[in-house]
């Protein structure tokens, strides 16, 4: 009995100090149209809300605009509010031309994702960031490219929650090597780049940079649409286990000495 005792009680520690502290994740969305110079044309307003529930938490967000030349929408997928260790924060979305759509403009789209809410065991980690590209017209080719970071929720200097502002904090990690993922040809591009992390915060924030662009080489058909999708995963790196021999050994002493002590305890 008391043996058995030990036991629950010894996973019962290991459940509370290895599980990540759970908080209220803010989460923010951002879109944005910019110009061959890089000087923002065109903006959404901020999305913003809180993940609830049991199950992956999903958001709607779009952009459109008067003199834009592009039409967006896009559903972002977290599991920031579950308080597992195991992060993902992944962003798809579905987009099309306006009528003052001009390819030799060189406008481009970028969207910016930040989730303050991820947990951490401060374990090592890896790191991943990807990119995939999708494409309804011939005459052109669409990427999309995707880098990631992490930010330190407690110090954040603008919460995802602003509705005026986009999300800052100070950086814990990357930004990460962009992946990178084209249509029709992705020849020479990378769409998965990793790093490793260690000893995060938790909470901490995931922020995510999306950029879409269109080269045109022949006529595209403006009632086509073109997609993406960029994928940000933080994974617990898996303990290196000891050799057999030795972990029944460290396993089998402890266990060894307390029934020695408990017979000795019936003896007397």
């Amino acid at each position: 009995m008391i043996l058995r005792t030990f036991r629950l009680l010894a996973a019962a520690v290991a459940v509370v100090c290895l599980a990540p502290s759970r908080s209220n994740a803010e989460m923010q969305i951002l879109v944005e149209e910019l110009n061959a110079s890089s000087s923002v044309v065109g903006s959404s307003n901020f999305t913003v809300g809180t993940p609830t529930g049991v199950n992956t938490f999903s958001q709607s967000f779009s952009y459109s605009s008067p003199t834009g030349h592009f039409t967006l929408d896009g559903l972002l997928r977290t599991n920031s509010h579950l308080g597992t260790p195991n992060a993902s924060l992944t962003t798809s979305f579905t987009a099309g031309f306006t009528t003052n759509y001009v390819a030799i403009d060189g406008h481009t789209l970028r969207i910016t994702v930040t989730d303050d809410g991820f947990g951490s065991t401060g374990a090592s980690a890896t790191f991943t960031n990807t990119a995939g590209a999708s494409s309804g017209f011939a005459g052109g080719t669409v990427q999309v490219d995707s880098f990631s970071r992490l930010l330190d929720s407690g110090l954040m200097t603008v919460p995802a929650s602003s509705t005026t502002n986009l999300a800052a904090g100070p950086t814990l990690a990357g930004p990460t090597a962009t992946a990178s993922d084209a249509v029709p040809d992705n020849s020479g591009l990378v769409d998965t780049t990793t790093a490793n992390v260690s000893g995060l915060p938790s909470p901490y924030a995931i922020q995510q940079v999306i950029n879409v662009s269109i080269t045109q080489n022949g006529t595209i058909d403006q009632s086509s649409t073109f997609g993406g999708t960029a994928g940000a995963r933080v994974e617990p790196n898996a303990p290196v286990p000891a050799p057999g021999g030795l972990a029944l050994a460290l396993i089998g002493l402890p266990l060894i000495g307390l029934r020695r002590a408990l017979r000795t305890r019936a003896a007397v």
